[in-house]
């Protein structure tokens, strides 16, 4: 290429360069939006007292922005010099508060002490014992050296932007976000083992009593009275990240108060199941003793101070599994669903939990008594009592007890366990446990080692088996996985997510079989059916049948006839209660959403 050429090419770039720099120089730098206080509403009911103060404004300080407010801010943010946003912002607050420490009066020390939450009350211009304590307060709280007196570095502190301002005080007849969020702590240290509900009543103030009660037997006497009243001292320790609960270490099988907010916070966090009470018992040390290894910390048992403040600190970790006793029949709790889950993951019953200790469950407990005193297993003797389990019982099988023991296919208790395993995990039907390993069963762990990761052989090998045995195995992969709890009368719909976790998509209030008639189980080819569904036994319609197995259906609520108009208004009404002859009934949009949604081979749960 010449040079002559070049040469109105390379004017042109430079022209596209010179025009790109201007419209980069005309284009405005992307500014962020002002933030407003306007919806802080403690913040807002201090500017509020201000612009009355100043005449700007009149009425109450209620801590609502409205348009009494905004005119009184506009009109304020013009006589100031700043911007005319009719808007609470950080500029107008500072110079609606500020007030010249060096020429600050009693009563606008006082006010602002008030403002901070310190004092309570009015500023009336008289240094008494009242004010002297707030000054204390706020200059202990503030880390200046506490003298009660208002000297120069008080005074700048006090009315700079800096000062730590004190929560609302809280008491009974409050309610709202701040209350909750009180009752929340107070559930976390232990003090309060109710509902947080926001509603400031007699449980909640005898938690603050007691709380209040626990900062004096620590040293906190100043300022600080056990009368059930959230005061701002009461909750800025509360709330400090600096405050630990310990005060003393609490001895094992003896009376304490302590003992009861560590097994309340035990319980709170699944390590216990049993009801909180005053003695750490060998229970109690138990649990303690799994907080600690959960923890990573000594596995002592001891309830010292490093293992109070773990215990009750806000990161403390749930328990991945609760702490072992003695269980009957009759009993129920996370202890109990512990023992169901580990026959379960252990083949030995397709119970699904309840965390009941009901007839199914002793049932379980006979089959593996008998399981184990078959292969002369040691350990037989703990299931002899099928209406009890001791400690010892419940450790074993927390411990493993039914993982892999052999590979014999031509063994076929074990050939059962596997296969009871399989269909708990969805991989088989419930008519292939019958104790031969044949293609079904081949076919069904060679799926369920694709899932989880092993090479699909197809043959129940010991590394197969205990990833079969375990709590952790992974279930077959169902687009939908259907739940129906004929305790709530609800149709919980669960869809899989693309991280191969599900997630509760639909629920739907139901009406179960009268007479426990729905089945309990697992099903595993759930699928759509009719349009209009025809009951000849019943000589009745419903609409968007789907069936679960064989002919017990999800459907609609009941017609007498194939269209819309001969509903019988009586299955509507019944919906939440058991009223079927074993279908599942929803109202029409449910069923519909089913029909359309939900399609052939999708798992169907049914539980009690």
């Amino acid at each position: 290429m010449s040079n002559r050429r070049a040469l109105p090419i390379i004017a042109i770039l430079l022209v596209l360069l010179l025009c790109g720099h201007a419209l980069a120089e005309a284009v405005p730098e992307a500014t962020e939006a002002p933030r407003y206080l306007d919806q802080e509403r403690e913040t807002l009911r201090l500017a509020q007292k201000k612009l009355i103060d100043k005449g700007f404004l009149r009425g109450k300080a209620d801590g609502v922005y409205g348009s009494q407010t905004e005119a009184a801010l506009r009109r304020f943010q013009a006589e100031s010099g700043l911007e005319e946003t009719g808007h609470l912002d950080q500029a107008t607050l500072d110079a609606l508060t500020y007030v010249d420490p060096s020429t600050a009066g009693v009563k606008e020390v006082q006010q602002r002490l008030i403002d901070l939450g310190y004092l309570d009350g009015y500023a009336d211009g008289i240094i008494g014992p009242r004010s002297a304590e707030a000054m204390k307060l706020f200059q202990r709280l503030n880390h200046l050296p506490v003298t009660g007196k208002a000297d120069s570095e008080t005074l700048a502190l006090l009315f700079s932007g800096d000062a730590l301002a004190m929560p609302a005080t809280l008491r009974t007849g409050s309610s709202g976000e701040e209350v909750e969020k009180l009752q929340k702590r107070l559930i976390q240290y232990g003090f309060y083992d109710g509902a947080a509900d926001g509603s400031y009543a007699g449980q909640t103030v005898a938690a603050v009593r007691a709380f209040q009660q626990h900062l004096i037997e620590q040293g906190y006497a100043e300022g600080i009275a056990a009368d059930g009243v959230a005061s701002p001292l009461t909750q800025y320790c509360l709330y400090s990240d600096d405050y630990s609960t310990y005060l003393r270490d609490v001895p094992y099988d003896t009376p304490d108060s302590e003992a009861l907010r560590i097994e309340r916070r035990l319980f709170q966090l699944g390590y216990m199941d049993l009801p909180a009470d005053d003695v750490l018992d060998a229970y109690a040390i138990e649990a303690i003793k799994l907080f600690q290894e959960q923890s990573i910390m000594q596995k002592d048992g001891l309830a010292d101070r490093e293992t109070i403040d773990a215990l009750f600190a806000f990161e403390a970790p749930p328990a991945e599994r609760c702490a072992p006793h003695d269980i009957h029949s009759g009993d129920s709790g996370q202890v109990v669903r512990g023992v169901e889950t580990a026959l379960l993951s252990g083949g030995v019953t397709t119970r699904i939990p309840s965390g009941k200790y009901d007839s199914g469950l002793e049932s379980a407990v006979e089959r593996l008594h008998k399981y184990l005193e078959s292969i002369h297993s040691p350990s037989a003797d703990l299931f002899a009592d099928p209406k009890a389990l001791s400690m010892e019982a419940v450790k074993a099988l927390e411990d493993g007890l039914l993982g892999y023991r052999t590979d014999d296919t031509d063994d076929s208790m074990e050939v059962q366990r596997v296969q009871s395993r399989l269909y708990s995990l969805y991989y088989l039907p419930k008519l292939g446990i019958d104790g031969m390993f044949g293609r079904e069963s081949r076919n069904a762990l060679k799926e369920f080692q694709s899932v989880n990761n092993l090479p699909q052989t197809g043959a129940p090998d010991e590394a197969t088996q205990n990833a079969l045995f375990s709590s952790e195995a992974a279930c077959k992969p169902y687009h939908h996985r259907i739940e129906v709890s004929l305790d709530r009368q609800v149709v919980d719909v669960y869809e899989l997510n693309v991280l191969g976790v599900y997630d509760l998509v639909q629920s739907f209030t139901c009406s179960t079989g009268l007479h426990d008639s729905t089945p309990h189980g697992v099903f595993l080819d759930g699928h759509p059916l009719n349009r209009w569904h025809y009951f000849k036994k019943f000589y009745c319609w419903a609409q968007y049948s789907f069936e679960i197995e064989g002919d017990i259906l999800f459907h609609s609520v009941i017609y007498s006839n194939n269209n819309e108009n001969s509903l019988r208004s009586g299955s509507l009404y019944a919906l939440g209660n058991p009223a079927s002859h074993g279908c599942v009934r929803l109202q029409v949009k449910d069923a519909k959403w089913l029909f359309e949604n939900c399609k052939r081979g999708e798992t169907v749960i049914v539980i009690g």
